[in-house]
């Protein structure tokens, strides 16, 4: 067996053991749980049953994944993952069997963390940032540019209290972008998904800058799920449009090295 085939048929066998050791006797406990519960309950937990049935095979299919990626490596440069990483990284991929996008972030950290030219980029908080983020935040950030400059533009929605705007205000949409509008299931959660992805440092949003050509803003003002939006406060007179600008941080570039690209 080559060195490339036995590091492959280890990594699998890793994943299984913790699965074994660390997240079947969970499983298992939380199975007693359900047996208690009245049967109109259970149905509506019923995913928790599937998540009991299908956990470990979510990992061997995540295995197959990494064996595949793993693939193209150079034998030489397939090393042990820290235990740190690649362990939490595991127990937390067999919550996320129905989402592909998730578990390809998972996968991709793994293959990082045993890749020797990555593996050292590898940051733990990493696991804890993939377990915080929606599917579609995961696709938000695998279209947003690979470079520090690449800006993008943003939208606060102020409602004035009469025509001229002159009088008192109210702040009501904070954050609106169409960046990844044409991957995203609920377009309508965009505003979360921005502030989301800026609690976690993925993203920076600087203060008082904007676009100069704002022409870029005009697909976002003019965004059906922007009107929609907007619609819900039909009682205030006037509405004022604040241009921002948000970009990637040096997190997220890293983040999107390690975990969106094998």
């Amino acid at each position: 067996m080559s060195s490339k085939s036995r590091d492959n048929h280890s990594s699998e066998g890793l994943m299984v053991g913790v699965y074994k050791d660390t997240i079947s006797p969970a499983a298992q406990s939380l199975g007693v749980i359900l047996s208690f519960l009245p049967r109109s309950v259970r149905v509506l937990l019923s995913r928790w049953e599937k998540w009991l049935i299908n956990g470990e095979e979510t990992l061997k299919v995540t295995a197959a994944a990494i064996r595949e990626k793993m693939s193209h490596l150079p034998a030489e440069k397939i090393v042990e993952p820290e235990p740190y990483v690649a362990i939490p990284a595991i127990q937390q991929l067999c919550y996320c069997q129905d989402n592909e996008e998730l578990r390809e972030l998972y996968a991709n950290l793994l293959v990082s963390s045993m890749n020797a030219d990555k593996k050292w980029n590898v940051h733990p908080a990493f696991v804890d940032i993939i377990k915080q983020l929606t599917p579609d935040e995961a696709k938000i950030l695998k279209k947003l540019g690979n470079f520090k400059n690449n800006f993008l533009p943003l939208i606060d929605v102020r409602a004035y209290h009469d025509t001229k705007m002159e009088g008192g205000h109210q702040l009501i949409i904070t954050n609106f972008t169409t960046v990844g509008f044409d991957v995203i299931e609920y377009k309508e959660n965009i505003c979360s998904y921005i502030d989301n992805l800026l609690r976690l440092k993925l993203i920076e949003i600087p203060p008082s800058y904007h676009l100069t050509d704002t022409s870029l803003y005009e697909p976002l003002e003019n965004s059906p799920v922007l009107v929609s939006m907007i619609a819900r406060y039909s009682y205030f007179p006037s509405f004022y449009y604040s241009h921002k600008l948000f970009v990637i941080s040096n997190l997220g570039l890293q983040f999107k090295k390690i975990c969106c690209e094998a």
